[in-house]
């Protein structure tokens, strides 16, 4: 069997790292192609790189509209070049509904593993996702409850889980002490940074002139150069760089973080958190606009259904108001302490693990 996997960025392109291995533990003659980046490059034949098109924003992506399209019809030719019989396409929705349509009027298999996020916005779209997908794997648990009351019966319905649980159950098992680290992650894109660091960092800075002792860490993704990283950190030396994200999770004390799958993976490492989140300006208002109905974007939020943690979304997101979330929970331990037994309520419904082997047995079966 000829296998293509696209991924649109790099939370999916580690799930999908985890679905290639146990899908080659069932079937070792599966031959592997991918959209990637770095994670799959030595697992599969990589096709095209998502890099250039990975942004954040309705403003940013009409800037790689172009660069998408020749990528898109690249993919196309792909499928047909290699003989492709299955395609997984894992979350990035504008640009993989495209090539479900293709795949799937080419009589291919088509899984839509991490479905796109219907429940927040164009919802009419999911009459084609069903029509064109033999498979959908939602994996936040809500999900799942949306797909049943908007399409109830259906088969084509897998819900195992979040593999995020696979990634981290071994270190989120050996809790250690916490110490006196805050943890600041802006983001894992430069436009991410760009739109986000000042604000924390003058955050951080706040803080740094109210307490004592406390440590600052920047978790910088190994993909961002140094010379970046040095030009954001001018008149905040105090802040420290460090890249291991998950060795800083088990130990820090609290964390300043962009919403998105660092939310997630701090809610598995019980870590208190304030939310912040900033884009440009034009793309904040499209999203508005098109979003309908979610009073929240953080995903302990969305998962709890209630504020677990505090969000500080655009011109709420200042610094003072980060620093106010940090004093309000570090000079109250019973808020703090609150916040960590909410976390560990939203970690419970995530799935047990192993989430990715039932995931890959059911892919397999309708090969």
């Amino acid at each position: 069997m000829n296998l293509l996997i696209v991924t649109g960025e790099r939370s999916a392109e580690n799930y999908a790292s985890l679905l290639v291995d146990e899908l080659s533990k069932i079937d070792s003659s599966i031959n592997f192609f991918s959209v990637c980046s770095d994670t799959l490059k030595d697992k599969t034949k990589q096709v095209a790189n998502f890099k250039d098109i990975s942004v954040i924003g309705a403003k940013e992506a009409l800037s790689i509209a172009n660069k998408a399209y020749k990528l898109l019809n690249n993919i196309k030719s792909n499928i047909i070049e290699y003989k492709i019989d299955m395609v997984i396409l894992m979350d990035f929705p504008e640009f993989n509904m495209k090539i479900m349509k293709f795949a799937k009027k080419l009589g291919k298999k088509v899984v839509y593993y991490i479905s796109p996020q219907l429940w927040a916005w164009r919802r009419y779209r999911i009459n084609a996702l069903f029509k064109y997908s033999d498979l959908i794997i939602p994996i936040l648990p809500f999900e799942k409850t949306f797909f049943n009351v908007k399409k109830p019966n259906q088969h084509k319905i897998f819900y195992a889980g979040h593999p995020i649980v696979d990634i981290l159950t071994k270190q989120t098992t050996q809790e250690e002490v916490r110490e006196d680290i805050i943890l600041i992650m802006p983001g894992s894109r430069k436009s991410e940074i760009n739109y986000n660091s000042k604000t924390m960092f003058e955050a951080a800075k706040i803080i740094n002139n109210n307490v004592n002792d406390f440590k600052f860490i920047w978790i910088v993704p190994k993909h961002i150069e140094m010379d970046f990283v040095k030009d954001k950190l001018k008149g905040y030396e105090f802040i420290q760089i460090e890249q291991d994200s998950y060795a800083f999770m088990k130990k820090s004390y609290f964390g300043i973080l962009k919403s998105g799958t660092t939310t997630l993976e701090a809610t598995l490492f019980n870590l208190p958190m304030v939310v912040s989140y900033r884009i440009s300006k034009a793309s904040y208002y499209i999203g508005k606009m098109l979003i309908k109905n979610i009073k929240y974007i953080s995903l302990p939020n969305l998962i709890y259904g209630d504020e677990v943690v505090k969000e500080l979304i655009e011109e709420k997101a200042t610094a003072q108001a980060i620093a106010d979330e940090f004093f309000r929970l570090h000079r109250n331990q019973s808020l703090y302490k609150e916040m960590q037994n909410k976390l560990k309520s939203v970690s419970f419904v995530l799935g047990e693990y192993p989430v990715t082997q039932k995931i890959a047995k059911k892919i397999y079966s309708i090969a």
